[in-house]
């Protein structure tokens, strides 16, 4: 289980970096925060420290917390687009053969946060079971996987935290699960406190962030999000015509 701080740190980075808290918005006072959270004074001081820390808020005496991290948007502009049957190979960077494990998954029953439930189409505070699982290349942490899904399709997932290696094997076995499709984004992100400690890197150092919906045939049954060491994993996609109706690759750049 996660120290209190890190916990409370973790959900007001989300709620800024979801948009709940804009630039330039100031955080609730610490009284507002300690009851949000039910958590101690000092719990609430060390999580802005670190927010502080990671550039998230500046914090000022007699003045308030202040976001400071910017909020992006998506502009619908092609940069790149290429359209046609798609293959997406993740692989890890060594320089000799290497041996790469999964440790076993951590699984327990949360609320929604916002961005989780606008991927999976639920109400914000739905119970989600988060299932968090780190890959290793000879036992050195490369990636750090949270898998979020709906409660109500997996029950008593939970009484296998600690014996699932490989989710989609696993959800497939045990629930009968099929997967149509999948929509995956990556960007650059610095790691914060939490993946730094728990990937072995400094606070600040590069990783890929992929994030992915997954869907059944019924709709969105899992939204993930994997920080990835950049130094360590690379990600190649190849696309090709897929059918006669794509008699060729349609290029944008």
């Amino acid at each position: 289980m996660a120290v209190k701080y890190v916990d409370v740190y973790g959900r007001i980075k989300r709620d800024i970096t979801s948009g709940r808290f804009q630039t330039g918005d100031f955080l609730p006072t610490e009284s507002e925060l300690m009851a949000e959270y039910d958590v101690s004074r000092t719990t609430i001081r060390k999580a802005v420290g670190l927010l502080r820390d990671d550039g998230y808020v500046d914090a000022r005496q007699g003045r308030g917390t202040e976001v400071t991290a910017p909020q992006r948007r998506e502009d619908e502009y092609d940069f790149t687009s290429l359209v046609g049957t798609t293959t997406v190979q993740t692989r890890t960077l060594a320089d000799s053969p290497s041996h790469v494990t999964a440790q076993a998954a951590t699984i327990e029953t949360v609320p929604a946060p916002q961005r989780v439930a606008e991927a999976l189409g639920i109400a914000s505070d739905t119970p989600v079971h988060r299932v968090q699982r780190l890959k290793l290349v000879e036992d050195e942490p490369v990636a750090h996987i949270a898998s979020y899904l709906p409660a109500d399709r997996f029950p008593g997932l939970t009484a296998h935290s600690g014996s699932v290696y490989y989710l989609y094997q696993f959800l497939a076995a045990e629930y009968g699960t099929r997967f149509a499709r999948s929509r995956s984004r990556l960007s650059a992100v610095a790691a914060d406190f939490i993946e730094s400690r728990i990937l072995g890197v400094e606070v600040g150092a590069p990783l890929i962030l992929q994030t992915r919906t997954t869907h059944s045939d019924t709709g969105p049954i899992e939204y993930s999000e994997s920080f990835e060491r950049s130094d360590r994993i690379a990600t190649f996609i190849s696309v090709a015509p897929g059918t006669d109706d794509v008699p060729q690759l349609d290029l944008v750049d």
